[in-house]
């Protein structure tokens, strides 16, 4: 997933890290089921990037479902951090 923001790009190698894979095979459109990531390891995941972006994601956001895509993961949690940090991920759905 290519992309100029930085925080994205954090994002993006956290994840491919927590599933083990490289982060330059993630796409947008790829669901998060595809990488092996059972509904019990996202919400590890989530709970990881909780605590390393120090942001609360919420139960009932757009990461409650079974058709959860990198993209989605991604753009949520980059929006999260931007508001915790007082600016806008205006970059976040780039790429």
């Amino acid at each position: 997933m290519q992309t100029d923001d930085p925080t994205v790009t954090e994002i993006v190698a956290f994840i491919a890290d927590e599933v083990g894979v490289d982060a330059t095979l993630l796409t947008r459109e790829t669901p998060v089921a595809e990488l092996g990531i059972s509904s019990l390891d996202l919400i590890e995941t989530i709970f990881k990037l909780e605590s390393r972006f120090d942001i609360e994601i919420p139960n009932d956001g757009p990461l409650n479902g079974n058709n959860v895509t990198v993209g989605a993961l991604v753009d949520h949690v980059a929006e999260l951090v931007a508001a915790s940090h007082g600016r806008t991920a205006g970059a976040a759905s780039a790429g």
